[in-house]
């Protein structure tokens, strides 16, 4: 509640200054959502996981001037209980944000509980799922550069012992050309307690079409100090591709994750994203992880790809435009670890499996949109103890109903 109200004065105080000057615009946006699903991990003779909830986010964004203030308390039932903002860092609110121009420049400042992104918005991912308080210096420095330098702080409502756990974030995005943009940055994301984490990485993001080809990628390298002791050397290369072809849309995806050969004791190769591997947010299939069609919940991501021993996850996507209120859509990924599994007893195997999935994307109305999928994934070797049997496939299906108003 505390935070609440410190929300609601923050906007309130806004309002009360600019008023004099601006004529303040309100306007109140959000949407409604319901969403299920259902998953077998382990076949049909495996443990089944159902999940459904019902999730309403009214948005209230105040303008005046140069002066952006929002305001988004989230509300949602899981599984027939009700809760405000389970999993959320901040209790009943999603987002605020108070957003302002630097007098005499174009650039802006952003404070509060936003979206804070590395170019690839996969590697530092604050979107939803990570949303996070902090403070955003971002805007033109000059016709063809740009800066983008942020810090927040991981997990504010976790407890007093959580205070140290902050990330640190700068940006040059450079257009080279017309058709090239490349964005250089550095980073850290520390714990300074006792026994914490320190990571430092060097990334550079491309921007740039080739043909009819839309291209974005990112390599980046992190070292660093792990909490258990062990030192992190790691490094990812992400590879992202677009077309379209009339009503046709061709996308392909390669992710690759450092892991860990373990042949050196006290270090770790493995790549972890910030906050000790809990920020990032790769896209890719529908059970490994997601945001292409529906974002169904964790439950749907039946082995994310910071379960494996690295990753190397190659896909093709499909869609296509059937009308304009009609979309479908499927897709082949490929998921294999860097490294076999450093557990005991398990075999030397890579291969994780093979997932098949379509879906479709259905606006039943311009403000109610229904988005369903299912998914299968046929199991590789990987992880298997020497001796036991084959792993068993796995399916998953999800659907979300949003009503946007």
């Amino acid at each position: 509640m505390r935070k609440i109200l410190l929300a609601l004065f923050a906007l309130a105080l806004v309002v009360a200054f600019t008023a004099p000057s601006y004529a303040a615009d309100f306007k109140m946006t959000g949407f409604y959502r319901v969403r299920g699903s259902s998953e077998a991990v382990e076949g049909d003779d495996g443990d089944k996981d159902r999940y459904l909830d019902a999730l309403i986010r009214p948005r209230f964004t105040v303008k005046a001037g140069a002066v952006t203030s929002v305001w988004e308390p989230e509300f949602v039932s899981a599984n027939g209980g009700f809760a405000i903002g389970p999993g959320r860092q901040t209790v009943g609110v999603n987002r605020w944000v108070i957003d302002f121009a630097v007098p005499g420049s174009a650039l802006r400042i952003r404070m509060g509980r936003s979206d804070y992104f590395s170019p690839d918005k996969e590697i530092y991912d604050s979107g939803g799922r990570h949303r996070e308080p902090g403070i955003a210096l971002y805007g033109k420095l000059s016709k063809n550069i740009s800066l983008s330098a942020f810090m927040t702080s991981a997990r504010e409502d976790a407890g007093p012992n959580n205070d140290d756990k902050t990330d640190y974030y700068v940006s040059l995005g450079v257009k080279v050309s017309p058709t090239l943009t490349l964005s250089p940055w550095v980073a850290n994301s520390r714990d300074a307690a006792t026994g914490g984490y320190d990571y430092s990485y060097l990334g550079l993001h491309a921007k740039t079409k080739v043909g009819i080809l839309s291209v974005n990628a990112s390599g980046v390298i992190v070292e660093g100090d792990l909490s258990s002791g062990d030192e992190l050397s790691g490094w990812a290369v992400l590879v992202r591709t677009s077309t379209s072809l009339g009503k046709l849309k061709l996308s392909g995806n390669l992710t690759m994750l450092s892991g860990n050969d373990g042949t050196k004791a006290g270090e770790d190769g493995r790549f972890r994203t910030p906050q000790e591997g809990g920020s990032g947010w790769f896209v890719g299939g529908h059970i490994m992880s997601s945001r292409r069609w529906t974002s169904l919940g964790n439950n749907i991501r039946s082995v994310h790809l910071g379960a494996l021993n690295g990753a190397t996850v190659i896909e093709g996507l499909v869609d296509y435009k059937v009308s304009k209120t009609l979309t479908l859509g499927g897709g082949v990924s490929l998921y294999n670890a860097a490294e076999p599994s450093l557990a005991a007893n398990t075999m030397d195997a890579k291969e994780f499996g093979t997932e098949l999935n379509a879906g479709f994307k259905w606006k039943i109305h311009p403000t109610l949109e229904l988005r369903g999928v299912g998914a299968v994934i046929v199991r590789g070797d990987y992880g298997r103890v020497i001796g036991d049997p084959e792993a068993d496939d796995g399916w998953a299906v999800g659907w979300t109903l949003r009503h946007i108003f």
